[in-house]
């Protein structure tokens, strides 16, 4: 194909910097791709003109990014434009693909078996499990294992030394010893994992020069795409590729790293001319995803930035809605505007957050109602923190309060100073006789005077327990008997207490809070997505667009988590600019209407976005506003005094009774047990609801019969 053949047929829709991007062939060449510019479009393109119009064989270019997922994406994107054969030339794999092929290569030819994989997930866990329990005495919580692997692959992607690994704080206590022992284990079992095969196999090539030379003959030409998500042991095995030739062309966007817990270095895109001399730097900055006011307020917030290029994002699409800013009293309004209006949105509108923490009084909520509801990716490590598990057995000791175990668990956490001495006394003096072990104690001989007064404070609170409402359970469990205190001690997340109580509203009793957790957790584990209103965590909607972005709990202590006053040395800078850029791709996920919650105070990030946006301050704070007015459904005291406040009242729904819900139509009431109304939905089909909830949130009716 000639080059006026190929510029008529793929070319005449392209920008000016898009077309530059693409005819851009020789040499070292960094892309800077601002989010919704086209850059997998670009890159496509540049691969089919490289081959149609330059002449360049397609087995000497290799194309890599950063997940399975997105080679195989960008693959049929090429097979689309260009044909199958054309794409089952060229090879898309990513880095860590092509460092298992160069592993297995040297094996091969030197008559070795490699190392194989573990690649069971499962057993990995197990290792670290059991690594940080020998080492810690006590049992790790899933997110503690999780922590662990992370801090793994930081460690080998960042090819941290010795003194690096011993230097650094680390969140996992003893962890370098963690580390060593880890790998000393895949040693003697003669494994290795995903991330030491990166490490080998840059090892391989500097140790062995031909090795080198010959996959630079093979691949003269290199594509790296997601740069900004690519690690340093990536980055130095592709400078070694790329050594020889010189033909790199990396893409990517240093103000979409939001990957540095799994050691993404951004870094090398600061760095790439003076790493690779004679570089060009090229921009696309044309945003065809949102509009206007969405791509003036994201550029303008990401600019503040230090460590950046300068880049201007623009527009192209026309005018539309103004940034929305959306002024509650409190972090629990939030999630009663979102109760209120989550019926009118469909799965073009997307609620994003930083914690997975965050959603599930919406979850509780949609599982209540019926709504539906697409949750990506969520991690269940909410039910089995290390908060959220002291609080439950508290609240399981107050009902069995001779439970030995649980005891065990707990007598350390509540500021009385008992020591392990006293307390296994008072369990071998409670064996038979059932009786509350906290009360054994008081005659404990080696307990304090002050430790007694403070067992006494813990009986009186223990014993109300069982007849509190589940919210004044939590709140004394966390305040009279101390537990928040511990918390924060330890350092750890006080987040999970607030999640609690929002889902322990308007229920009588803890007994009901734990029935409560065991079933949300069961509809969470077994939940299926089937379109809906999106859940998704900011790290997950990286790549993603949605018509409508509602961003929660963007508030001090969660994003950012750490305020801007604190970042005085240059690592904490970088941290602190990271929190921005998560909140700047977040921004950028929306096509037409972005929403943030603002607050009194503890909401940095919206509170800036808002001081910029083109409207008279009075009017801000009065066109948006948004007043926490308690809803029937979340009210200590829920009773409506009109009928007309939740639709039809309880006494007069009955099985056979037509009835209207906002998101499943028409349909008849089957059956009624207790709380729980079964109806029959013309399109949806046999449903399952809370009665009171789905009335008290407006979202059944009575309907005239057919």
């Amino acid at each position: 194909m000639d080059f006026r053949e190929f510029d008529a047929r793929y070319l005449s829709s392209l920008n000016p910097q898009q077309r530059t991007a693409v005819l851009t062939v020789e040499g070292p060449v960094l892309l800077l791709a601002t989010p919704g510019s086209g850059k997998t479009t670009v890159l496509v393109l540049r691969l089919g003109y490289m081959v149609l119009c330059g002449g360049i064989d397609p087995r000497s270019i290799l194309t890599m990014t950063y997940t399975r997922a997105a080679a195989k994406d960008m693959r049929e994107r090429f097979a689309s434009l260009f044909g199958e054969d054309l794409a089952g030339r060229l090879q898309f794999r990513t880095i860590n693909g092509i460092s298992a092929r160069l592993v297995s290569q040297v094996a091969s030819r030197y008559g070795r078996e490699p190392f194989p994989l573990l690649g069971d997930e499962g057993e990995r866990a197990r290792i670290l499990r059991r690594l940080y329990q020998a080492l810690n005495n006590e049992f790790p919580e899933d997110s503690t294992v999780r922590d662990i692997g992370t801090a793994i692959t930081f460690i080998k992607n960042m090819m941290l030394s010795d003194e690096e690994i011993d230097s650094r704080k680390w969140s996992v206590s003893r962890l370098p010893e963690i580390y060593r022992n880890y790998q000393t284990e895949l040693r003697s079992r003669r494994v290795m994992d995903y991330d030491d095969q990166m490490v080998y196999a840059l090892k391989l090539l500097r140790r062995f020069p031909h090795i080198l030379s010959d996959f630079q003959e093979q691949y003269r030409y290199l594509c790296v795409d997601e740069a900004q998500d690519t690690s340093k042991v990536q980055h130095e095995i592709i400078r070694c590729l790329s050594a020889r030739y010189h033909n790199l062309f990396m893409v990517g966007d240093e103000d979409q790293s939001i990957y540095s817990f799994r050691a993404a270095f951004p870094d090398a895109l600061m760095t790439f001319a003076a790493d690779h001399p004679g570089a060009r730097e090229l921009l696309i900055e044309e945003n065809y995803r949102s509009t206007p006011e969405i791509v003036s307020a994201a550029n303008l917030f990401v600019s503040r930035n230090r460590f950046r290029h300068p880049k201007s994002m623009r527009a192209v699409r026309e005018s539309g809605t103004p940034v929305r800013i959306l002024t509650v009293e409190s972090r629990l309004a939030q999630y009663d505007y979102l109760f209120r209006h989550a019926s009118e949105w469909g799965s073009e509108t997307a609620i994003l957050f930083r914690n997975n923490d965050s959603i599930l009084p919406l979850i509780d909520f949609f599982e209540q109602t019926g709504l539906s509801y697409h949750c990506r990716n969520y991690e269940d490590s909410f039910f089995s923190s290390r908060v959220v598990c002291d609080i439950l057995d508290t609240l399981r000791f107050s009902l069995h309060p001779h439970d030995e175990e649980l005891f065990l668990r707990l007598y350390y956490k509540f500021g009385a100073g008992i020591g392990g001495e006293a307390a296994r006394q008072a369990v071998r003096l409670g064996r038979g006789c059932r009786e509350n072990l906290f009360q054994l104690l008081v005659s404990c001989p080696d307990l304090k005077p002050a430790s007694r007064d403070a067992v006494s404070r813990l009986l009186f609170c223990l014993r109300r327990l069982p007849g509190d409402s589940a919210g004044e359970a939590l709140r004394r469990i966390w305040e009279d008997m101390r537990y928040g205190k511990y918390v924060e001690y330890r350092g750890m997340d006080s987040g999970k207490y607030f999640i609690l109580r929002m889902l322990a509203r308007d229920l009588p009793s803890g007994i009901a809070l734990l029935q409560k957790l065991s079933g949300l957790r069961d509809a969470i584990s077994t939940h299926e997505n089937h379109g809906g209103l999106v859940l998704s965590t900011i790290h997950s909607s990286k790549g993603l667009e949605y018509d409508r972005v509602i961003l929660l709990d963007m508030l001090d202590g969660i994003l950012p988590c750490m305020p801007a006053a604190r970042a005085k040395t240059e690592d904490d800078i970088r941290e602190y600019e990271e929190e921005r850029r998560l909140f700047y791709v977040a921004m950028t996920r929306a096509r037409d209407e972005l929403c943030l919650f603002l607050t009194p105070d503890g909401a940095s990030f919206p509170r800036e976005v808002a001081k910029e946006l083109p409207l008279p301050a009075p009017e801000r704070r009065s066109i948006f506003r948004f007043l926490h007015l308690p809803l029937p459904l979340l009210s200590r005291s829920p009773s409506p005094k009109k009928e007309s406040d939740i639709g039809v009242s309880l006494s007069r729904i009955h099985p056979g009774m037509p009835v209207r819900h906002k998101a499943f139509g028409p349909g008849t009431v089957c059956d009624i047990s207790g709380d729980i109304i079964t109806v029959d939905f013309e399109r949806a089909g046999r449903r399952r609801l809370s009665l009171s909830v789905t009335l008290r949130s407006g979202l059944l009716s009575l309907r005239d019969p057919d």
